[in-house]
């Protein structure tokens, strides 16, 4: 009997040993099945995560000059405008959100944001597919972007947000005509000198000084009356502002050819608060907090390269408000000149000095 037991013992471990066998086969079988199908949902998730960047990089949207068209005040403090957009990349893109930042204001009311829906700041046909190249995007907002002077003095940053996570941005508004792959602008060191309609202004001691005149032709205009030029810079450089000194000095030369004397008429810079020569020109500090400041780029860029900064030349002499005129013998003589521009100025801590080729203006001509 003792005999039989053992065997039956015998029997019975190995049918335990070869279960355990089983078991350990099939819990390996169950790990490496396991970690297939987290591999094969970790290779799903990367796929997904590669389209989803695809699709992010695909969204490739522009602002198209002018950027807002169809101002309209609709009352009770809203407006109404349209927001132009061309989509140049081969996937639909879905707008979520739009920011307007005034770049000149510092305080916490700076920042408007726009959101999809109804509301009080709101927008709607935010959908843009690709190919559209005059897209609307319907804004209706609190802010009075009709306000804004076409000089780009106080600009916004535009941003758009997409339903993917990208922004494309803008700043508005855009002076700078579309010149056909010429430059439209002069860079000498970190100042820029933007050819646009509105980036050389003047007034006189009779005329309305806001927003000025446009000074490519000085019209009419008699011999010893005081004028003041208003000259849009930027600086371009990130790391640092850049504070204008008082030697700074808009030059006109004479063109002899029609009868002037060949003088030159030397304005030098005033007071950013002048308005006018002669009733309200203040004579020009440069120093720090009185001085005019060219604020550093800021980020993202803005078109034109930084924020524009109205400059103000009407001084007989430096550092003084003594008003100045261009030479005119008597009457309404048509006169040309060639203006040089002699800036001086403190960047990074160290001054600088350099002469600025930058217009012709004609006086009295009808054209």
């Amino acid at each position: 009997m003792l005999r039989r037991f053992a065997v039956r013992r015998k029997g019975v471990g190995t049918i335990l040993g070869a279960a355990y066998f089983i078991i350990i086969v099939l819990a390996i079988f169950n790990l490496i099945m396991w970690e297939v199908y987290q591999y094969d949902a970790y290779q799903q998730l990367v796929s997904q995560m590669n389209q989803v960047d695809q699709d992010r990089i695909s969204e490739s949207l522009e602002f198209v000059y002018p950027i807002i068209v169809d101002f309209n005040p609709l009352g009770s403090g809203k407006y109404s405008f349209n927001l132009i957009v061309r989509n140049i990349g081969g996937i639909t893109v879905n707008t979520v959100r739009l920011y307007f930042s005034n770049c000149s204001d510092t305080s916490s009311k700076a920042l408007t944001i726009i959101e999809k829906g109804a509301g009080d700041n709101c927008f709607t046909n935010g959908f843009i597919n690709p190919g559209e190249t005059n897209h609307l995007i319907s804004v209706v907002t609190t802010l009075n972007m009709g306000l804004v002077p076409p000089d780009g003095s106080r600009p916004f940053a535009i941003l758009l947000a997409t339903e993917r996570g990208r922004t494309f941005s803008t700043f508005y508004p855009l002076t700078v005509p579309e010149w056909g792959g010429n430059v439209g602008y002069i860079d000498i060191g970190p100042l820029r000198f933007v050819f646009d309609y509105y980036s050389l202004n003047y007034t006189t001691n009779v005329l309305t000084p806001v927003p000025g005149q446009q000074a490519w032709i000085v019209k009419p205009y008699t011999g010893k009356t005081p004028i003041m030029f208003w000259v849009k810079v930027i600086n371009i450089a990130k790391d640092g502002d850049i504070r204008i000194k008082k030697y700074s000095v808009f030059n006109c030369i004479e063109l002899s050819w029609s009868g002037a004397s060949g003088k030159q008429a030397s304005f030098f810079i005033v007071d950013s608060s002048s308005t006018q020569p002669g009733v309200n020109m203040k004579a020009y500090n440069e120093e720090p907090g009185y001085a005019t400041i060219l604020p550093r780029s800021p980020t993202p860029t803005p078109p034109q390269g930084g924020i524009p900064v109205v400059v103000k030349f009407g001084a007989r002499s430096i550092a003084t408000a003594d008003p100045w005129w261009l030479f005119i013998e008597s009457g309404y003589p048509i006169y040309e000149y060639l203006v040089l521009m002699g800036f001086y100025y403190v960047y990074k801590g160290q001054d600088y000095g350099v002469t600025i080729p930058f217009v012709a203006i004609r006086t009295n001509t009808p054209t």
